[in-house]
């Protein structure tokens, strides 16, 4: 395999501003911190497990303007292979993060050109050049046909999903490990308590599910059990993308082959560890820094 992992979905920009006190809509407020970094659920992680030692190559489409030529000069600078990066005419994937210092809190607006997502193409051979296939759920339509592919070379599919949206139950039963959050188990079961809708999704899908919870940690359901992996106590200066971080820290310990528990455990220390500094790449842990904070 070329690849250790190779990531399709939706690159993003992200411009996150620090707020100094607790947000309110309508009025003038000072920023105490600016930054400006790549970001997305699977560039994310790809850059994760680029930094913990794996090989990974990203797939996706970004506008013809300024931020698209960051987005992909960002991935290659942390040593993800851009070579299924496609620039498409129209805008690139951008969110602005308003953090709250000391919280788990923190608000998002995005813009999106769907023209430019449905315009990415696949190819079947780079689809099959890792040992993993990491999705999201907002290119559905090549998601779905790249876990088509994936699934018959006998290659695991991780998604990363965060909400339920068109198609996107159609892509559950072609995955492998279903991480999702708190919010898409809720929608997708029914369910309220985290325990009982990763035993519903796993009673429904048949493979390992986990809900993830942000500070309150996460709930697996594998080989006939459920057990809960309590969230790092760490004070966060900045929260964006750990729950994307989460997904590279737990492909990079599954593929190593390491059980569930200590797996998801290893996922935990990465995710902690990313909240020690503002965006959502700048604090993410080398191996090093994992296995010592684990220590």
């Amino acid at each position: 395999m070329r690849y250790d992992v190779v990531g399709l979905g939706t690159a993003s920009y992200d411009l996150i501003g620090v707020a100094g006190e607790e947000p309110q809509l309508g009025r003038k407020q000072a920023l105490t911190k600016w930054v400006e970094a790549g970001g997305g659920p699977v560039p994310t992680a790809l850059v994760a497990l680029a930094r913990l030692g794996a090989r990974t190559c990203m797939i996706g489409a970004v506008g013809d303007d300024a931020y698209g030529r960051r987005i992909i000069d960002d991935l290659a600078a942390e040593g993800v292979d851009t070579a299924g990066m496609q620039v498409r005419p129209g805008g690139s994937h951008i969110a602005f993060a308003l953090a709250e210092p000391g919280s788990d809190r923190r608000s998002i607006w995005f813009r999106t050109d769907p023209a430019v997502l449905a315009a990415v193409q696949i190819d079947r051979s780079m689809i099959t050049a890792g040992r993993a296939l990491h999705l999201d759920t907002y290119t559905i339509d090549a998601g779905l046909q790249a876990a088509r592919w994936a699934r018959e070379a006998g290659i695991p599919v991780m998604i990363d999903a965060e909400r339920v949206r068109a198609g996107t139950l159609d892509l559950l039963p072609l995955c492998t490990w279903l991480v999702v959050s708190v919010n898409f188990g809720r929608t997708a079961t029914g369910e309220d308590d985290p325990e009982a809708a990763v035993r519903t999704l796993y009673a429904r899908y048949g493979v390992m599910t986990v809900i993830t919870a942000g500070e309150g940690g996460s709930w697996c359901a594998v080989d006939g059990e459920v057990f809960h992996t309590p969230a790092f106590s760490v004070a966060p200066l900045d929260t964006t993308g750990c729950g994307d971080v989460f997904h590279g820290g737990l492909l990079f310990s599954l593929l190593r082959g390491d059980p569930p528990r200590p797996a998801l455990r290893f996922a935990s220390a990465v995710a902690a560890l990313k909240t020690r500094a503002y965006g959502g790449r700048a604090g993410i842990p080398t191996l090093a820094e994992v296995e010592a904070f684990m220590r």
